[in-house]
């Protein structure tokens, strides 16, 4: 009688409950951060990262499986800030009396500056965009949010009278596809001065895409 093979035991990863393991989950991700800024994805190693940290390779894989789960926790926080300022911009009843059209341009070139936020992270977010399919659906479901929430700004302004006749969920997709390509290539390919031109061009762009005359 033959013995049953071992069930597969998955390894646990821990979960922070105390302070210290908090501090030290915090660190490897800024140290990984800083390590991914500097050398790239490709190039950075657990070992660097664990040295960086201060703390053994071990104390890393305790808390990540491995580079990989560290860079999309890294890139799924970013674009979640960058999401949670835009959805804050996007709340139409907080506008009070402003020209809906100098929000939108605000916007536009928030969303143009937020390269800033992590710059190295970002380029490797769109260098492995499509190389990598958990980058991708992490990426895609917060563009999911974004674009839900400029949906509802379209709808909300389009209620008033102020929008050009579009289906609003088109009309978000493009004008989100156009604002944060248009950024990332001016981020980094472009000039600061460069960048602020790109981000009042592709603002003239939607508002007239957008607007009733």
């Amino acid at each position: 009688m033959g013995t049953a093979p071992k069930a597969e035991v998955a390894r646990s990863v821990r979960v922070p409950q105390q302070r210290r393991s908090r501090r030290t989950r915090k660190a490897i991700l800024e140290a990984a951060a800083a390590c991914f800024e500097e050398a790239g994805y490709d190039e950075t190693t657990t070992a660097m990262i664990a040295r960086r940290a201060g703390i053994s390779v071990g104390s890393v894989y305790s808390y990540f499986r491995d580079k990989r789960e560290i860079l999309i926790e890294l890139l799924e926080s970013t674009l979640a800030e960058v999401a949670r300022l835009v959805a804050e911009r996007l709340d139409v009843d907080a506008w009070a009396d402003a020209d809906p059209r100098e929000v939108v341009r605000d916007l536009i070139d928030t969303v143009f500056h937020t390269q800033r936020m992590r710059p190295g992270l970002q380029r490797i977010l769109w260098e492995r965009h499509f190389k990598d399919e958990v980058v991708h659906t992490h990426a895609e479901a917060i563009r999911d949010r974004m674009r839900a929430a400029i949906r509802t700004a379209f709808d909300r302004l389009s209620s008033r009278g102020l929008l050009r006749d579009l289906d609003s969920a088109t009309a978000a997709a493009v004008v989100l596809n156009a604002v944060q390509w248009n950024a990332a290539h001016a981020f980094m390919y472009g000039t600061p001065e460069w960048i602020d031109e790109a981000a009042g061009a592709t603002a003239d762009m939607v508002l007239r895409f957008l607007f009733r005359d």
